[in-house]
């Protein structure tokens, strides 16, 4: 079973007694980037709006966060990139930002449900030699490996996975996770975003109303985890040295104000950076938990 994308992870949608338009994942994220004159998603967006108010900027603030993840990688000597599920116009794609004859490499993970993202990656880079770009079915460490063996990715130097949220559209983040530290060498970043519950949610009550939303007019889940929730994915089963880059701010930061990493919000945007310490056993002896907290 493929351990991320959306269809894998859906619950019966709303062509299965639900009622309301099906819509993917990547145009209710382009129609609250303020995309509009698509049925379907000019009518599920308005609930997520009044279900889950500002998730609309936490998109905004994780190309923020994913643009300074690219500039340190690039800082570090790191030059192939592994982007999973790319968004319509008018969300950025990763290898716009990429210098010009630098010797990067991006590789783009397609969600086979999302059809129309596949066509502006074709249109945008088929003639461009230096990005690549497969069906992330049928999981993450075959699908790597898969790259591997055509050429598209090379896994002998570290790889920076912009994973953004994946992880919060998958029942399953552990075995993604498992599938990256199978597969990536030592030295490499996993980039992770996750929105965590709203102060007011109430626990123990069932699903969340933004949830629901998404489980009954998307094929993917939304999971919704705190701060410590979302942590505690990358020590089992194995342990990451991890970087916090902070509780992202989800409005726009004055000229000269704070860092994203000590700015706070009703509605924030968690993100780590997950560094592939030196090869272990999966079922031995790992490294010790380390953190590190970047400005």
């Amino acid at each position: 079973m493929p351990e991320h994308t959306s269809h894998p992870d859906a619950s019966p949608g709303p062509d299965r007694g639900h009622p309301g338009p099906i819509v993917s994942l990547a145009e209710v994220r382009a129609a609250l980037a303020g995309v509009r004159g698509h049925a379907e998603s000019d009518t599920v967006v308005p609930l997520l709006r009044r279900t889950l108010p500002g998730f609309w900027a936490t998109i905004a603030a994780e190309y923020r966060v994913r643009n300074r993840v690219v500039d340190k990688a690039l800082g570090a000597g790191i030059r192939r990139f592994v982007v999973f599920s790319p968004d319509l116009a008018p969300l950025r794609l990763a290898h716009e930002l990429l210098p010009a004859g630098a010797g990067w490499r991006v590789l783009y993970l397609l969600d086979d449900a999302e059809t129309a993202v596949r066509t502006r990656i074709v249109t945008t880079c088929s003639l461009d030699p230096d990005v690549a770009w497969l069906s992330a079915t049928p999981g993450i460490e075959q699908c790597l490996r898969s790259a591997q063996g055509i050429g598209a990715l090379a896994l002998d130097e570290p790889v920076c996975v912009l994973a953004s949220t994946a992880l919060q559209h998958t029942r399953d983040p552990h075995a993604l996770l498992a599938g990256l530290w199978n597969v990536l060498p030592p030295g490499s970043w996993v980039m992770a975003s996750q929105v965590p519950p709203t102060p007011d949610t109430p626990a123990g009550t069932g699903l969340p109303a933004a949830c629901a939303v998404f489980e009954h007019h998307t094929r993917t889940p939304l999971i919704l985890r705190t701060a410590p929730e979302f942590d505690a994915l990358f020590h089992h089963p194995h342990t990451w040295d991890t970087t916090i880059f902070g509780r992202a701010e989800t409005a726009r930061a004055p000229r000269h104000g704070p860092p994203l990493s000590t700015t706070d919000s009703s509605l924030a945007l968690i993100t780590r950076v997950a560094v592939r310490p030196v090869r272990t056993p999966s079922h031995g002896l790992v490294p010790a938990y380390r953190s590190t907290r970047t400005s």
